[in-house]
């Protein structure tokens, strides 16, 4: 109410000034003094609005883990968020694919099905998530049981985005390549509903694994990108945490070799217009951003996960980790 007091005062004095003006304007001296004023108070206001306005960014990136073995190279049994959805697609190698050697995982393998895996999982989470509103405000919160994301939609209208129209930017994937996405139910990651006006792309690097998917629209503009950090064989202190070094399946030396990890980096990275930093509707995109954010740090960042694996092992012991 304060500010919106202000505007009317301020529009008063200016309507009065020119009011003023115009009926005396055969006078060169109110003409100039008023010429004068507006150029003086427009430059004092570009001057101050050139100084203090200034892009607003936030960023975020964290780790993704999977692990996985031979001969069918699916996820090992261990409790993750995305879990699923990663079986869901390794299922769908075909056997004819698979590397020759049955003895020994190939981690650069591994590695590649796990990138064309998680470029799907994640555009799936995000059009799950957003299937009925964009303008959401979610936030992280730890309850009992661990980690849980609250999620509040406030049902604002949007633009629909069949999933499709984001996957085909994907040509080299070789799960959508082989029909995972057909047929998803439209409340479960079909579609989803963005801003307005927002532009969907995706870029694919050619030299290495690393793929960017944009989101840009008139406020705030996103990249998501998903780049390979490395991988190698076994599965370091899980061995432990799955109580395999302590059981009849205890791995030595050769069985590490059966067995194989891979590290991603996720980054989230989100821009504002400059010139709309004050808009009534930057909030509402900031939320969106910040619930992108929330989304996927809660579901993916393998850094969280690893904490709370770690205690739920100290709590219950390895089967607390197993996915059962």
């Amino acid at each position: 109410m304060i500010k919106i007091g202000l505007i009317i005062f301020s529009a008063t004095l200016i309507i009065g000034v020119i009011v003023y003006s115009w009926f005396n304007r055969d006078s060169d001296r109110v003409i100039l003094t008023l010429i004068t004023a507006m150029t003086i108070g427009a430059l004092g206001f570009i001057t101050k609005e050139s100084i203090s306005n200034k892009t607003e960014e936030v960023s975020k990136e964290f780790p993704i883990a999977v692990f996985f073995g031979i001969p069918d190279y699916r996820p090992l049994n261990i409790r993750l968020p995305y879990g699923h959805e990663l079986s869901m697609c390794l299922q769908e190698i075909e056997e004819t694919d698979l590397p020759d050697d049955s003895k020994n995982i190939d981690i650069s393998f591994g590695e590649e099905k796990y990138f064309d895996a998680l470029q799907y999982v994640i555009v799936k989470e995000i059009f799950g998530r957003y299937s009925k509103s964009w303008n959401v405000v979610a936030k992280q919160t730890q309850i009992p049981s661990g980690k849980s994301l609250s999620w509040q939609s406030l049902g604002d209208t949007g633009k629909e985005v069949n999933i499709g129209d984001i996957l085909k930017y994907f040509p080299d994937n070789y799960f959508l390549n082989r029909g995972i996405h057909r047929n998803i139910p439209s409340h479960f990651g079909g579609k989803a509903i963005f801003p307005p006006s927002t532009k969907i792309s995706v870029e694919n690097a050619e030299n290495f694994k690393k793929t960017t998917i944009k989101l840009e629209t008139t406020y705030i503009d996103v990249d998501i990108v998903l780049s390979q950090l490395g991988s190698s064989v076994g599965i370091g202190e899980y061995s432990q945490l799955l109580g395999l070094t302590t059981s009849r399946q205890h791995i030595n030396v050769g069985d590490q070799q059966r067995y194989g990890n891979a590290v991603f980096l996720l980054e989230v990275k989100a821009e504002q217009n400059l010139w709309l930093n004050g808009h009534p509707e930057m909030k509402t995109h900031r939320n969106w951003v910040n619930s992108i954010i929330e989304l996927l740090d809660n579901t993916f960042n393998y850094e969280l996960i690893r904490e709370e694996h770690l205690r739920q092992y100290q709590l219950y012991g390895p089967g607390a980790v197993s996915n059962i």
